[in-house]
């Protein structure tokens, strides 16, 4: 599937989908949840300070359950206790600190942390590219390990799944395509891709190092003589370091037009959390995908 649109148009669900927004106090927030798009799939659980948020439905005129809540730590924590009593089938962040609302989530006692490790993935629709493209990991893990890389390769994989893409093509991104001794990234990056290839050969086609031109472009790959079943035609591009991918992830917005559905992955739910700065487009789009992974 190259566009979000396509993934709407083929989502089905028996029956409606509890949406646990977190910090519900502002009306961007608010409204990417009645999104035209999504709207009908949903049945939305509005945390937060009651009185704002019951003046945001009035002026829309849109109904949903409110609980109320004070303060942004109890806001995080009502939402996490939710999830965890299955009340909830996915989280999103509103309007309140990331920090503040992570301590909820990987808190050892109350929390719902599944994995070692949460991390970002970013679907993007792009308009020079053929398909969807996940990028991982440019807003949570700040320089992962190479067991970590691992767990964001896993967690990629799952989304795609959940998408309908049954065995994606992971590129594990570098400057180049030969193993540069001299960078870390670049050695490990073939020694994920060998022990991804003897443990797991059904999860994922995968290679690495591999740069982003030999990934997404089968005209490059054509010229360079290279030969992969990832080269121009990757779903999952995984980077060596948040920079790298946070910057890739903003030049596709900004300079070729992308469109981002941003979660976290890691926990019991599927978690929304998008940039301030992100459209309602977005949001919903954002709020699509967990709809996606929060299927059972």
């Amino acid at each position: 599937m190259q566009k979000f649109d396509e993934l709407l148009s083929n989502f089905t669900s028996v029956q409606k989908i509890r949406i646990g927004v977190v910090c519900a106090n502002d009306e961007i927030t608010v409204q990417s949840v009645f999104n035209e798009k999504v709207k009908e799939y949903l049945e939305p659980v509005l945390i937060g300070d009651e009185i704002k948020i019951q003046t945001i439905l009035v002026q829309h005129n849109f109904s949903a359950q409110v609980v109320p809540a004070e303060t942004e730590e109890e806001c995080a924590a009502i939402g996490v206790k939710m999830a965890k009593n299955n009340e909830l089938d996915f989280l999103m962040k509103g309007h309140l600190q990331t920090r503040t609302f992570l301590k909820a989530v990987v808190d050892r006692e109350k929390g719902i942390a599944t994995s070692k490790l949460l991390s970002h993935v970013a679907l993007n629709e792009i308009p020079t590219y053929h398909k969807l493209l996940l990028t991982t990991d440019g807003g949570m893990v700040t320089s992962p390990s190479k067991e970590e890389k691992k767990i964001l390769i896993q967690h990629g994989i799952e989304v795609m799944n959940k998408i309908g893409v049954a065995k994606p093509k992971v590129g594990l991104l570098a400057a180049a395509e030969k193993v540069n001794p001299k960078i870390t990234s670049s050695v490990e990056a073939e020694e994920i891709m060998q022990e991804f290839q003897n443990e797991a050969p059904d999860s994922c086609w995968i290679d690495g190092p591999i740069s982003l031109d030999l990934s997404l472009s089968k005209e490059v790959a054509r010229i360079k003589h290279y030969e992969s079943p990832v080269a121009g035609d990757a779903d999952i591009v995984v980077g060596p370091d948040i920079t790298t991918m946070n910057v890739l992830g903003k030049s596709l917005t900004i300079l070729a037009g992308a469109k981002m559905a941003g979660l976290i992955m890691g926990a019991s739910v599927p978690i929304v959390m998008v940039s301030r700065g992100s459209t309602e487009e977005e949001k919903a789009y954002s709020i699509l995908v967990a709809m996606y992974c929060s299927k059972r």
